[in-house]
């Protein structure tokens, strides 16, 4: 038996919902990343969870506009799967999109979009690293360090260019925010050469025992040079050193050159993952 529940308080949301996304940390390390770092004032879009024979099976977390977080779930059979389609149409008939484990997104995705009459457009295939131990670690050519205000004007570009690398294009207002957010809270780190930076990288979305690694990016002149390797493995490091257990990231799986980088650092895959959104229907 399939039952939605739809939340409308976060403490009760999170109190219920924590012991279960920690079992897969890494895995779900976007949904519980989001939970554990709400803002006080800030509440989620949709929150809700679906259990199978009474038992907790998948959290569901909206927090972006353009998408629905499905977390790690228990299995599920093909009936389950209308069910819950059905349920979450019913509950949240507008659902813009959605983010989650590969078959589970895909047939989730396929099911809801019949009954809002649209179709689905496949924005990212991705796939899901963990790490415990970095195997490769950064050359001695160049040093990591926090980025400074000083570098805010550079970083906006480089954080609007990487944007668009993975198509989520974000305006330079938005971007501005979140590069001065991002550097007061010392969470981007730039590698240098001789002093210049050369490539960025952020920690985000801190856990109970890993933290995820995003905003990997390096300008298209300095590419092709082993930074990026550089930059994260080092940042990596670091993050470990400070006491995490494990360090997580999302990779684009049609950019096959950084999901070869990462798994030379030592990052292994975990889970696939798609980013979907609902489309109209193109009238021919």
């Amino acid at each position: 038996m399939i039952e939605l529940r739809r939340y409308s308080n976060f403490s009760q949301f999170k109190q219920d919902v924590l012991p279960f996304l920690e079992q897969h940390e890494g895995e779900n390390n976007l949904p519980l990343g989001v939970i554990m770092n709400m803002k006080p004032g800030q509440k989620p879009l949709y929150m809700g969870t679906v259990n199978k024979d009474g038992e907790l099976a998948l959290v569901l977390l909206q927090t972006h506009p353009s998408q629905l977080i499905l977390s790690k779930s228990l299995p599920f059979a093909a009936e389950d799967i209308e069910e819950i389609a059905k349920k979450l149409y019913e509950s949240y008939p507008n659902i813009p999109g959605m983010i989650g484990e590969k078959w589970l997104a895909t047939a989730l995705a396929e099911r809801i979009a019949g009954l809002q009459h649209r179709r689905v457009h496949v924005q990212m295939k991705q796939r899901i690293y963990v790490l415990q131990q970095v195997k490769k670690p950064a050359s001695q050519r160049g040093v990591l360090r926090p980025a400074q205000m000083s570098d805010m004007a550079m970083l906006c570009q480089w954080f609007v260019r990487f944007c668009e690398d993975v198509r989520l294009p974000e305006s330079a207002e938005k971007a501005t925010q979140a590069v001065q957010e991002a550097i007061a809270n010392q969470q981007i780190y730039v590698w240098t050469i001789g002093g210049e930076p050369v490539s960025m990288a952020r920690w985000a979305r801190p856990t109970k025992t890993n933290v995820t690694i995003n905003w990997v990016y390096t300008p298209p002149e300095k590419r092709k040079n082993g930074y990026a390797s550089d930059c994260v493995a080092a940042l990596t490091q670091q993050l470990l050193d400070s006491g995490y257990k494990t360090v997580s990231l999302y990779t684009d799986l049609d950019n096959p050159t950084s999901n070869k980088i990462y798994t030379e650092i030592g990052y292994e895959p975990v889970m696939d993952s798609m980013l979907l959104q609902f489309v109209k229907e193109e009238v021919t």
